[in-house]
Order: C-alpha cells, then sequence, then structure tokens
C-alpha cells in the first residue's frame, strides 16, 4: 500500500477519472444509425432485395404466358393450283377458333373452293359455306390437359415466386441485420476501450508528475505506463475489429442509384441502453407449429407439392384413350346473310379415336409422377422437422440470452460500484494503483462482456425471426 503526502494531488487525480468515465469523448454533429434506419436503406435499395422483388414479376410473366393458351386465334389456309393454262383448285378455309378451361374448343369459319378438278367432297357452293361448331373431348383431355395443367401449374408457380421473394429477403435481412449488431459491438467496444487508454494516459500523465517532484514512488510510474501500452495495444486491437466490421457493413449500404454507400466516421451506433428493449416477451408455446406451417420453405415446397400432384392427374389422364367428337353447322350465305337457309339438316361431324395398345410410355409417366410426389413429400415432412427443430433450438438460446443479460447489468454495475469504493481508498491513501488499474479493467471487462451479451441476444431474436421466416 503505498501513502500519499500530498492528499490534493489525490483528490485532483480521482475526479479527472470520474469525470472521464462520466462523459464519453465529445465528437461534433455525431449522428446515430439505428437497426430500423439501417434497414430502411437495405430493403429499399439492397440489389438483393430488388432481385426479390423481380422473383414476383417472374411469376406474373410466367402465368400471363400460360394464360395465352386459351386466347382465341384467327387461321387461315389458303391453296391454288395452275397447271397448262388451267385452275386445277382454289382453296381457301379460314376463321377463328376459341379453347375453353373445359377442354372444349369452339370456331367458325369460311370454306370457299372453286377449280377444274376440285375433289368432290370439298366443292362448296358459289358463295361458299359458313360454319361454327366445336369440338369436344370425350375420352383424354376431358378432365385435364396440358393446357390446364399448364395453367394451374403457372398460377402455383406465381406463388411460389412470391415464397421464394420471401425467402430472399429472409436470408438477406438475417445476415444484415447480424452485421449491424456487429458493428453495434465494435463500436461499443472501441468507445470503451478509448476511455480506458484516455484514462491510462491522464493517470500517468499524473503518477509522472508526482514521481518527479517525490510525491509517489517511481515504481507506479512505471506500473501506470505498463497499463497505458497495454491499453494502447487493446484500443488497435479493437480499433481493426471495428473498421473490418464496419466495411462488412458497407457491403448492405447502396442508394438509389445502386452506388455503394461508406459509413462517415460521424455516424454510430445508439447507446446500450437504448437497444434493450421487450421483445424477449414473445412466446410461442403452442403456437409453434402454426408458425412453422407459414414458413416461406414450408409453403414453396407444399405449393410444388402440388405441382407433382396435377403432373400426375394428367398422367392418369393420358391413360384414357383419346376420343374427339367434332360437330360443325354449314349455311351458305346469302346476299351477305349467314343465318338465311340455315336447316339443322346441314352440318359435318367427325369422331377421332387414337389408343396405344401397350401404354407403356403412359404407364411409365405415371410410376415417374408418383415416385417424384413421393419423394417430395417425405422431403416436405422433413423439412417441417427441421424447421421445428431450428425454431427450438433459437428460441431457447434467445430466451437464456435475455436471462443472462438481466444478470449481467447487475454485474456491470456491481463492478462499477467496487471500482468506485477503489478509487476512494485511494483517495483515502489506502488502497494501491495497481489496485485501482486492476478494478479499473474488470469493470472496462465487464462492460465488453455485456456489449457481447447484447449482440448476442439480438442476434438471436433476429434467429428466431428468422427460423419463423417474418424477416420479410
Amino acid at each position: 500500500m503505498v501513502k500519499r503526502n500530498d492528499l490534493n494531488y489525490c483528490i485532483s487525480l480521482f475526479a479527472v477519472i470520474c469525470t472521464l468515465f462520466a462523459h464519453a469523448q465529445d465528437t461534433a454533429k455525431v449522428q446515430k444509425m439505428g437497426i430500423t434506419d439501417f434497414m430502411t436503406i437495405v430493403r429499399e435499395y439492397h440489389p438483393v432485395a430488388r432481385q426479390a422483388a423481380l422473383k414476383a414479376e417472374l411469376g406474373d410473366a410466367e402465368l400471363l404466358s400460360k394464360k395465352g393458351a386459351f386466347d382465341p386465334y384467327l387461321y387461315g389456309d389458303v391453296g391454288q393450283k395452275y397447271f397448262d393454262d388451267k385452275q386445277y383448285y382454289n382453296l381457301i378455309d379460314a376463321g377463328m377458333k376459341v379453347p375453353t378451361w373445359f377442354g372444349i374448343e369452339m370456331q367458325a369459319g369460311l370454306e370457299q373452293t372453286d377449280g377444274d378438278f376440285i375433289n368432290p367432297q370439298r366443292t362448296t357452293p358459289n358463295n361458299g359455306l359458313v360454319y361454327a361448331g366445336i369440338s369436344v373431348p370425350i375420352g383424354q383431355d376431358l378432365f385435364i390437359d396440358q393446357r390446364r395443367a399448364d395453367l394451374r401449374n403457372a398460377q402455383i408457380y406465381q406463388n411460389i415466386t412470391l415464397e421464394e421473394r420471401r425467402l430472399l429477403l429472409n436470408k438477406l435481412f438475417k445476415k444484415a441485420v447480424n452485421t449491424y449488431w456487429k458493428w453495434f459491438a465494435a463500436s461499443r467496444k472501441y468507445t470503451i476501450y478509448q476511455e480506458a487508454l484516455e484514462l491510462a494516459q491522464v493517470r500517468f500523465q499524473a503518477v509522472e508528475s508526482s514521481a518527479q517532484i517525490g510525491e509517489s514512488p517511481y515504481v507506479d510510474t512505471v506500473e501506470a505506463y505498463v497499463q497505458l501500452q497495454n491499453r494502447k495495444n487493446l484500443l488497435q486491437s479493437a480499433r481493426l475489429e471495428y473498421e473490418n466490421v464496419t466495411a462488412e457493413l458497407e457491403v448492405f449500404l447502396w442508394n438509389q442509384d445502386q452506388q455503394p454507400l461508406t459509413i462517415a466516421s460521424t455516424i454510430e451506433p445508439p447507446a446500450p441502453e437504448r437497444v434493450i428493449d421487450e421483445k424477449s416477451k414473445l412466446e410461442l408455446g403452442s403456437q409453434m407449429d402454426t408458425l412453422i406451417k407459414n414458413h416461406p420453405a414450408l409453403l414453396k415446397k407444399e405449393l410444388e407439392v402440388s405441382q407433382l400432384e396435377i403432373d400426375r392427374k394428367l398422367a392418369v389422364e393420358r391413360l384414357k384413350p383419346q376420343l374427339d367428337l367434332k360437330y360443325n353447322a354449314i349455311n351458305e350465305p346469302i346476299a351477305g346473310d349467314l343465318i338465311q337457309g340455315y336447316s339443322i339438316n346441314n352440318y359435318t361431324w367427325g369422331l377421332t379415336f387414337k389408343m396405344p395398345i401397350f401404354l407403356r410410355k403412359e404407364r411409365g409417366q405415371l410410376q415417374k409422377a408418383n415416385i417424384q410426389l413421393q419423394e417430395q413429400e417425405l422431403a416436405l415432412k422433413q423439412l417441417e422437422r427441421e424447421l421445428s427443430f431450428g425454431l427450438n433450438a433459437a428460441y431457447n438460446s434467445w430466451n437464456t440470452l435475455g436471462q443472462q443479460i438481466k444478470t449481467y447489468q447487475s454485474i456491470v454495475e456491481s463492478s462499477k460500484q467496487l471500482l468506485q469504493a477503489e478509487r476512494q481508498k485511494f483517495k483515502n491513501g489506502e488502497s494501491s494503483l495497481f489496485l485501482v488499474n486492476s478494478r479499473e479493467m474488470r469493470y472496462v471487462k465487464a462492460r465488453i462482456e455485456y456489449i457481447d451479451l447484447i449482440r448476442q441476444l439480438q442476434q438471436a431474436y433476429i434467429e428466431v425471426q428468422f427460423r419463423l421466416g417474418l424477416l420479410d
């Protein structure tokens, strides 16, 4: 224990130290960047966020494309033959067809022929023949066909792209938020070590001056110098960590022109006490199964299973024989009137039949569809299990950290009280510089560990939200 001859020296040194600990370094025009400010920039301008928006547009484009299979369309077939100064034939067949959702195809058109060598069954009156009718699949394609299957799959794919968008944003925001809290911790640690270094510098100067006039032993100067060098090293390490994490955080910062942004030296995170909130009140409990079922990865997998079910229905439909019935009412237009002279006795009809004997291709496609469907159903069950496990683990970690941080708040406060008591003893000449330094470093270490716990708690909360798929 070192006694002080000059009590005023101890009081002055004590006052300087307390003032530095009470007030952080005063930086002009310091701006706070909270997590909300940061995530607003990421959500609006990050390239992956914009890429996620394109996913939904891709689904819309795919659906529009498949709807095109049901668009009415015009058709026309014109053929002529001339040989040896004769017109062998002139054939015209033009009209419009309208596909429908029920597999029925309606059509209307005009057929007109003339020439010296027309096939008698193609012969038409001079005014031609107008016709209108339908084509109905009686066997294969009655309940579902390729067009309807494609449209249903496109409708499902549109929803899949929405879930893919959520997944992209979920991953992006998790990484961004985790990086932000790393930056928060690195910044606060750097500030703490700056304060500790300033304390050591003031103390070294005071002790050195006191030793020169013989009011304190020279060994105190050595002690103060060692502490000063140690804290310089700690600050250098903290600065390196802060600069690296800042560079990592800048990866997520872009402006509206897709130009990367940098973080100015005057920007810093909010104080620790402002980031501790009541998020720990979230209770999953019996809601966990319901929450898991709304996870975008699970919903996407369920939609993919639905697509395979449609493919399976189409494969079953292919086992039926192809049997298509066609009917057209026909009439000769008179003076431009398409209806005058119409009779129900004027018509054409036809029946088309086709069926493979062994159905090997069709049976193979059905087996393939069944196997793929079973694979995805099993993958769906496994995915749900994995999501449930991941959520439970994340929730338990977050809950435990919430309890630990409350305990550690009292540790920091107790360390501060012990430091203040040691300073008071030092002021009274009942302690040594070594003990003050020791208490001081324990307090610094407690603050650092407290900052780390805040980071871990915030990251654990984001992990829970990520496991729930709620970060979009």
